[in-house]
């Protein structure tokens, strides 16, 4: 999900009317808008909208209720692919100073030059808690679809209470760099899961339909020891 290239989300009234939070196509002017400041005034819009149309009741809501059912965390594997959350992330700072650093059996010039070497790599190093990791540029992932067509989906209504925190996560994403705005002819929708407290929500996206058409890659992994004979 680096690059989506139009992010619709459907915010259901209630009545029969719909909202759409609709962001634009992405560009390559690096003077235009940044995706944060589309992202919030798209949900300035939305929020605008909800109250002039009079949908500021959550107890208006169009609720489908599910019974629950015995599934496994296995059999959502090819289904929905779980955003991270970051509404509790801690910032990755570093201690060069810390136990785990300083080797008292390294001479002054050789501790020295053992955090000049940490600090060069830094970019690339997490820190302890719930630090985020560091974003992968340059990555490119080659995906054998076996020359199907780009897949389009529409995007999923979620309820009215929930545009805020799907704001947040939005944000959150945005903010680390770990998604953007792109011109992908694919799309899939974002799917709203409720946490155990049944408040807050954790972001998905569902692939049940690119992951259909996706041929699975097949290699032996490598060994421990082999990865350590190779350094």
């Amino acid at each position: 999900m680096k690059r989506m290239k139009q992010l619709v989300t459907t915010i259901e009234g209630s009545s029969d009317d719909s909202l759409e939070l609709n962001f634009p196509e992405a560009t390559p002017d690096p003077n235009s808008e940044s995706d944060f400041m589309i992202l919030e005034k798209s949900f300035i819009s939305v929020v605008k909208a909800i109250t002039t149309k009079g949908y500021e009741s959550a107890e208006d809501d169009v609720i489908y209720v599910h019974e629950p059912a015995d599934v496994e965390l296995t059999d959502y594997a090819q289904e929905l692919a779980f955003l991270p959350d970051f509404s509790d992330h801690s910032p990755t700072e570093l201690d060069f100073s810390a136990a785990n650093v300083m080797n008292s059996t390294l001479s002054g010039d050789d501790q020295a030059k053992l955090v000049n070497v940490l600090k060069t790599h830094k970019s690339i190093m997490i820190a302890s808690g719930n630090a985020l990791p560091p974003p992968a540029y340059g990555v490119v992932c080659d995906i054998n679809v076996n020359e199907h067509a780009p897949i389009k989906q529409r995007a999923r209504r979620i309820p009215i209470r929930y545009p805020q925190k799907l704001y947040e996560l939005l944000k959150g994403l945005l903010k680390a760099n770990l998604v953007s705005f792109s011109d992908s002819q694919w799309a899939s929708p974002i799917v709203i899961v409720l946490k155990k407290n049944g408040e807050d929500i954790r972001l998905c996206i569902d692939y049940k339909m690119a992951n259909a058409v996706t041929s699975i890659m097949e290699y032996a992994m490598p060994l421990v020891d082999d990865l350590l004979t190779d350094l």
